[in-house]
């Protein structure tokens, strides 16, 4: 549901990944359950407590977990079990993820607990909300987890610090977890019966993670867009092949869409081509000679140009997809065993797994590399005077030979290239056993989150470069002709660097630029002049 009066409402079914993510940003924003959910997470606790005095034999609720699950446990030990089931699988290691990460992960396993079929007591899920609106946020090293049985590293470090264990960053500063729940106000935790389990059997900390990248990919998509756009002509492209007429006759929904929205980007240029003018210039050029003649121009663009809709369609469509998969993901019940009170019993599940995150987002990083791709070898017809339509060399025009202009900016891109290539190796096919056999296909869903987030930033850093070649390019060959959005573009890239007549360290410049891009203000921009760009077209 959306967000109202600064506080996000909750219910198990309704969040949106846009919603999740902003509320994990804005530490002022609330977060509440929705009332009409209390009865069933009441009701719902109430049966496993009947379960539990009664002892029947449930995972998690009266025997003990993975490779020891075939042990059984009195009851009076509940309380023991459900705190050392947290304290044994909170072994992460490595760099912490930031405080807004964490805060994304509480919301999105606090989503999943509300829906009732988890059997956490009313009370500790209170205690869960109050820890993400009083700004608790447990340490969560990055390393670790399968992504089988959910999110168990991850997950345990948030419930650890429930109990008053671990540590946990409060109003900025690292301290134990008890003494972060003290500083804030807020009770401990008293974990019984698969309530622990509850905590940290679940994809919550994947799919924050995930939800978080796929945002960030839509950014960088719209941004490839409107820098190709700002690439193509001023590498004076032709237009004719983005026309949607063509593209309707091999229609993909991704394909279809950016060549709508590079049509639109181009369609006032003067300084791209269009094709029919162009056959027309070269048939006087064919009458005028006698046998085979060389023109100063080819009829057609290089494949990094003519068939940008097709080679970066397929992303938009695997971004679209994992969109939706996360969305379903998001609001589901995703803990073992489930507690339905409607037919009064439980089900052993395999509802933990991560595998439907893990292969979205290998898939997201794999098509995220081929924006790196297409954007490097448009900066290679930059850099080379042979392939650019007049531009000099490495966009070099005063004083070359002494200055080598642009020459070095695509050594960082071509290293980038090679970089998001090893880094797309899918981790969702990487399953090793573990844990006496008994997890023995794992999902590594939370390493190929944080790998495609990687390919992302490092794709960010290639369009800046790209940009930046544009809009040296536009300089040279006269800004007046360029299209409505690239001269936008241009005078944006002028606010952080001037046009380079002089070599200089531009390091910094670059990374002003990136981080421009990231957020999202050329985009804003750019669709304020020609209206909203399409990830995918949606027919009627």
């Amino acid at each position: 549901m959306p967000i109202k009066d600064n506080t996000l409402i909750i219910d198990g079914y309704t969040l949106t990944i846009e919603e999740l993510v902003q509320a994990g940003n804005d530490f002022s924003m609330k977060v509440e359950i929705d009332e009409k959910n209390w009865p069933k997470i009441r009701d719902c606790r109430a049966m496993v407590d009947k379960w539990a005095n009664e002892e029947r034999c449930i995972y998690g609720v009266n025997t003990s977990c993975g490779g020891l699950v075939d042990h059984l446990l009195p009851k009076d030990r509940d309380n023991d079990f459900q705190k050392n089931l947290v304290r044994c699988i909170t072994t992460q290691v490595g760099e912490p993820f930031s405080d807004e990460l964490v805060r994304t992960f509480m919301i999105a396993r606090a989503n999943s607990l509300c829906r009732g079929y988890s059997g956490i007591k009313e009370k500790n899920l209170k205690i869960y909300v109050e820890m993400i609106n009083k700004h608790v946020c447990p340490l969560i090293p990055q390393k670790g987890s399968l992504g089988t049985s959910g999110d168990l590293g991850p997950l345990g470090c948030i419930a650890s610090v429930g109990f008053g264990e671990w540590k946990a960053r409060y109003n900025g500063e690292l301290m134990s977890g008890k003494e972060a729940m003290e500083a804030a106000g807020i009770e401990l935790m008293y974990l019984n019966a698969k309530e622990g389990l509850s905590l940290i059997n679940g994809t919550s900390a994947m799919v924050g993670l995930a939800c978080t990248v796929i945002l960030e990919a839509i950014n960088s998509l719209k941004n490839s867009d409107i820098i190709a756009a700002f690439a193509i002509e001023t590498l004076m492209g032709r237009i004719n092949p983005f026309d949607v007429r063509v593209h309707e006759q091999k229609y993909h929904p991704g394909q279809y869409a950016m060549a709508i929205n590079l049509t639109n980007l181009l369609k006032d240029s003067s300084m791209a081509i269009d094709e029919q003018e162009l056959s027309l210039e070269l048939q006087e050029v064919l009458k005028k000679h006698e046998g085979i003649s060389v023109a100063d121009i080819p009829v057609e663009d290089a494949y990094s140009i003519r068939c940008t809709p097709q080679f970066i369609g397929p992303t938009r469509e695997a971004v679209e997809n994992a969109y939706n998969v996360l969305t379903r993901e998001l609001n589901s019940s995703n803990d073992n065993p489930l507690i339905f009170t409607e037919f009064d019993t439980f089900i052993h599940n395999g509802h933990f797994h991560g595998q439907p995150i893990s292969m979205v987002m290998d898939f997201l990083g794999i098509s995220m590399v081929n924006v790196g791709v297409v954007s490097d070898r448009r900066i290679d017809r930059f850099m080379d005077s042979s392939h650019s339509t007049g531009l000099p060399p490495f966009l070099c025009k005063e004083d070359t030979g002494v200055r080598m202009g642009l020459m070095g900016g695509q050594f960082m891109t071509t290293s980038l290239v090679a970089e998001n290539r090893t880094l797309a190796t899918p981790a969702s096919i990487q399953s090793i056993t573990s844990t006496a056999d008994f997890q023995d296909i794992v999902s590594f869903g939370l390493i190929a989150g944080r790998e495609a987030r990687q390919i992302v930033e490092n794709t960010n850093h290639i369009l800046s470069f790209e940009l930046l070649c544009a809009a040296q390019a536009a300089d040279i060959r006269g800004v007046d002709k360029l299209s409505k959005a690239g001269k936008i573009l241009y005078d944006e890239v002028r606010k952080t660097i001037p046009y380079m007549d002089f070599d200089m360290v531009y390091i910094d410049h670059m990374e002003e630029l990136k981080a421009r891009i990231e957020s999202g203000e050329f985009v804003e921009k750019v669709e304020k002049e020609i209206g909203e760009l399409l990830l995918v077209h949606k027919k009627e």
